[in-house]
This record gives C-alpha cells, structure tokens and sequence, in this order.
C-alpha cells in the first residue's frame, strides 16, 4: 500500500512540476492574479516535495 501511495505523489509532483515550469516562463507578463495562481501552485509544488521525502524516508526506516 505504502509504494502505491509514493508512486501516485510522485506522478503528482511530477505533472505540478511541469506545470509550475511552464509557468515560470511566462512569469514576467502575468497579472496579479496569475501570480496569485502561480504562488499558489508552488506552495503545493514545494509541500509535494516534502511529504514526498517523508514517505520515502519512512519506507526506508520500516521495510515490509
């Protein structure tokens, strides 16, 4: 159960990650609510990468 859970994180950071890259370039003419959207889309980006980390820091402490 534990690796279906990791893998279905890491697609998920993955499409975020492209979508946020995809939106950093074309940073400099987004209006302010696009910022908002694209600050937004980060916060998750980035809370992704640590539950993603923490799961696989647990999968490694308690192997089944």
């Amino acid at each position: 159960m534990g690796e279906i859970i990791i893998k279905l994180l890491v697609i998920q950071l993955a499409v975020i990650g492209v979508i946020w890259t995809g939106m950093t370039a074309f940073f400099p003419q987004m209006n302010i609510y696009a910022r908002a959207i694209y600050y937004i889309v980060t916060s998750w980006f980035l809370f992704l990468i640590v539950v993603v980390v923490k799961e696989w820091i647990r999968s490694r402490k308690n192997p089944k």
